[in-house]
């Protein structure tokens, strides 16, 4: 039975994606810290080639590089910090949630609801919270690819310049055009996407910070320390966000929780519907549903590192897919908006 001609471009096309993401799983160890170290360099492209201008190609890069380590640093030091102090206080927290429990149970059962104690409540979420911290700290210590990406950032950002004059040696001239025009395009709506995703992070970081030592609520530093990390993963972490300050500040008062719950998910609801698409401009936003499915899908093909990229590098395969007519269609459907279709 021969197939229609129609369908073989279709069956070519998915036989190469699963080729493609079987070849990503099969190479983790090399492709995971390539992709970081690719994200990084078109973050900081800008900013060495301004330095090129006017310094030795060396100096910048050491200079660029320098940079990059103060933030990493900086940040390591911020999320250790913030995990040590929320172990302190934990179980102080899960005592009183344990005692709000056993209360919530005592008037339910004089209610008359069939409800019976769990004296198991506090011990199964002692577990889990550690559990749950020690992975945290277990993900920060896992640096055993941290020197093939530094490895590979500097080897792109010596030859991130010289791309064009390749493209122009291996393409004919309309071709090289056309593939460097969607190649800085796309870098430079990447680099926008990123940005404005830290500023609005940020900005919902200080919020929840403000909000929470307004009502009192301890630990309000790391609660947005983690909203601000958070943010990057549209939609689902800024529901995950919101849980962690409601909690303590239900372990410190019914009328405290409720209105940590209900502040934060007004911060969460304005920076993420009004905020942020104002910034960002619509062609940038992915769906919801495309958001989760991204973080659930290079998990699965790179483990906790691909969950923690698999938004730009889906916002990028977006980005690069509306450059060209004939894959405009597939950034149609990621994105959930129209594009207006090149010629």
């Amino acid at each position: 039975m021969q197939l229609p001609k129609q369908l073989l471009p279709v069956l070519t096309a998915i036989i190469a994606v699963i080729l493609v993401v079987a070849a990503l799983r099969a190479t983790q160890s090399i492709t995971v810290p390539l992709a970081f170290a690719f994200f990084i360099a078109v973050l900081v492209h800008p900013l060495q080639a301004r330095l090129n201008r006017r310094l030795p190609r060396g100096l910048s890069l050491a200079i660029v590089l320098l940079l990059l380590a103060a933030i990493l640093g900086i940040g390591i030091g911020v999320l250790y910090l913030s995990i040590d102090i929320a172990n302190e206080q934990m179980l102080q927290y899960l005592e009183q949630l344990d005692q709000l429990w056993t209360s919530i149970q005592s008037w339910a059962q004089s209610q008359g609801l069939p409800i019976e104690p769990d004296a198991q409540t506090q011990r199964l979420v002692e577990q889990v919270s550690q559990q749950a911290l020690g992975g945290a700290k277990s993900v920060l210590s896992a640096l055993s690819l941290f020197t093939l990406m530094v490895s590979m950032l500097v080897l792109l950002l010596l030859e991130v310049g010289e791309y064009q004059e390749k493209l122009k040696q291996a393409f004919p001239a309309s071709a090289s055009r056309r593939i460097s025009d969607a190649i800085s395009n796309t870098s430079g709506k990447l680099r926008r996407y990123l940005a404005v995703m830290g500023f609005t992070s940020l900005l919902t970081g200080i919020s929840t910070v403000l909000w929470c030592w307004l009502l009192g609520v301890n630990l309000a530093i790391v609660w947005g320390l983690v909203a601000f990390v958070l943010n990057f993963v549209p939609t689902l972490g800024s529901i995950i966000a919101v849980i962690p300050p409601t909690l303590v500040g239900l372990s410190q008062g019914i009328g405290t929780g409720i209105a940590t719950l209900l502040g934060l998910m007004a911060l969460q609801f304005f920076f993420g519907n009004f905020v942020d698409p104002k910034l960002q401009g619509k062609s940038l936003q992915l769906s919801p549903f495309v958001a989760l499915v991204s973080i659930i899908f290079w998990g699965w093909v790179w483990g906790i590192p691909g969950a923690l990229i698999g938004i730009p590098m889906t916002v990028f395969i977006v980005l690069l897919c509306q450059e060209f007519a004939p894959t405009q269609g597939i950034a149609i459907l990621l994105s959930g908006l129209p594009h207006s279709k090149k010629s």
